[in-house]
């Protein structure tokens, strides 16, 4: 009887399929053991050569990913799946127009792909080509109604084109598909919010403790202790836990003197930058930036989650405003160094990049954007506010602008509020510049990118936050010009 020898490509194919499991269990750098010696056998093996990309990609050689993935296309370029994995590496590296000719090429091959469609909306989401990136979200969902990823991204480009109940429709859309998907309820939030269905959206908001980044909060919640839901607090010992960024610290520390009067002894703790700010403010009680704490408390809570007792409505968010002040000691101290002749106006033009993969929420813009801001006189002084690297820009400065840098100075938010005191306007990006400006009541001018945060609304031209703002809104993803040149008219025109 004649027996025939294995097949070779039998156990390629079983070592892939090994392969891929082990992808989906993150263990890239055992495929590569694997598969490396197998192409010096099988070298024009397509399919080796496509796992191998991917596993290289999971160890951080996007490079030689790249080389992989784009041999195995060369091999066999009738597969729709190294076209998929060739356009995601791409992405990756930030080749955007040549992800979208990869994603491309596949739809010819299998027009009716729910992923490729998702992937095309995705890139042009990242371009900020809102209405093209609707058209893919919309074609993925046409050939997978219930894909929940879809439904969610293109809530996000209805909310960023500022089109609000097609983006709540959305939203809860998605959570029919999965009532307990957080992305979907966040997003949902944060829509409500903009709406300024405050009662609704902070219910919604409490999702934020389910994302798969984590809570936000500094430290654990106390063990054993129960989390404050409007239970009277005469008597009663309260953590705060200040969550998120130090803007959204200084925007809900409003309500802190609430829950002094409501009887409660509060201990707040923040991140460290703030600690000086808010020790002492009027009705603060306890403030600490350790997350160590002694003794027990009869309740916690994180600090954004006080909208939902404080805010429930566009009525009953707004407390007394100024609610922080400049250390007086400090104030005096900036008051003999800064000059008094001129309009003083300070500047805050880039903060930390949250949003940088998507062109609608970019908040952050270079010095030389805000160099007509000097055509409104020569009457005013520019006190730069800025940290850090974004500095480097005073090196050369706009012509014709004078500006006086205290960035080295800045230690904390308490040597930014002393500062502030003896501005006469701040004009800055969506920072916690602007949170600060608003919260010690002086006037503000904020640069608002197209798709802004919740807390600024959509339409209109003052903050409800913060009544002292004037808000300056992008026309076109990414553009300046209209906004800036809006503030070097109102400049001109300040008495």
């Amino acid at each position: 009887m004649h027996i025939m020898a294995p097949d070779p490509y039998d156990s390629v194919q079983a070592t892939i399929l090994e392969a891929v499991s082990l992808l989906k269990n993150h263990q890239g750098q055992s495929v590569v053991a694997r598969i490396k010696p197998l192409l010096t056998q099988f070298p024009s093996h397509p399919r080796l050569h496509h796992v191998l990309g991917l596993a290289l990609d999971q160890c951080g050689d996007i490079t030689a990913a790249l080389h992989h993935v784009s041999r195995a296309i060369t091999l066999e370029p009738d597969q729709v799946e190294p076209y998929r994995s060739l356009a995601l590496l791409l992405k990756k590296k930030g080749k955007t127009w040549a992800a979208e000719a990869r994603i491309k090429d596949a739809l010819t091959l299998q027009p009716n792909h729910p992923d490729l469609h998702f992937i095309l909306g995705d890139l042009y989401m990242d371009q900020g080509v809102m209405d093209q990136a609707v058209a893919g979200f919309s074609q993925a969902i046409t050939h997978k109604p219930d894909f929940l990823s879809a439904w969610i991204n293109l809530g996000l480009c209805h909310k960023a084109m500022g089109q609000l109940d097609r983006a709540r429709h959305c939203f809860e859309h998605a959570l029919t598909i999965d009532s307990q998907n957080p992305q979907g309820h966040v997003n949902l939030a944060l829509t409500l919010l903009l709406l300024g269905d405050y009662e609704r959206g902070f219910s919604e908001f409490e999702w934020r403790f389910h994302l798969p980044e984590g809570n936000g909060l500094p430290a654990p919640p106390p063990a054993a202790t129960p989390r404050w839901n409007g239970e009277p607090l005469q008597g009663k010992k309260l953590l705060v836990l200040a969550e998120q960024g130090y803007g959204d610290a200084i925007q809900f520390a409003r309500f802190l003197p609430r829950l002094r009067a409501m009887g409660a002894e509060t201990l707040t703790t923040i991140a460290a930058p703030l600690e000086a700010l808010f020790r002492g403010q009027p009705g603060f009680g306890a403030v600490q930036s350790t997350t160590r704490w002694e003794g027990d408390f009869d309740y916690f809570i994180p600090m954004m989650s006080l909208g939902r007792f404080f805010a429930r409505t566009p009525d009953q968010r707004i407390s007394t405003v100024p609610y922080l002040f400049a250390d007086p000691e400090q104030s005096r101290y900036w008051h003999q160094r800064l000059p008094r002749d001129r309009f003083r106006i300070g500047l805050v033009w880039e903060g930390k990049p949250l949003h940088g993969n998507d062109p609608l929420r970019r908040r952050s813009t270079r010095l030389e954007t805000l160099a007509p801001l000097a055509q409104a006189g020569n009457r005013h002084v520019f006190i730069s506010l800025q940290k850090d690297a974004p500095r480097e820009q005073l090196q050369q400065p706009p012509q014709h602008m004078t500006i006086l840098d205290l960035g080295p100075q800045l230690h904390h938010f308490a040597d930014t509020a002393a500062v502030m005191e003896h501005l006469d306007l701040v004009i800055t990006i969506d920072t916690a510049t602007a949170h600060l400006a608003g919260a010690m009541g002086k006037p503000v001018w904020i640069l608002l990118p197209m798709a802004p945060d919740w807390r600024w609304t959509m339409d209109r031209s003052t903050s409800p936050w913060y009544p002292t703002s004037k808000l300056y809104r992008q026309t076109r993803p990414n553009h300046w010009e209209d906004p800036v040149a809006q503030m070097v008219i109102d400049l001109k025109n300040l008495p």
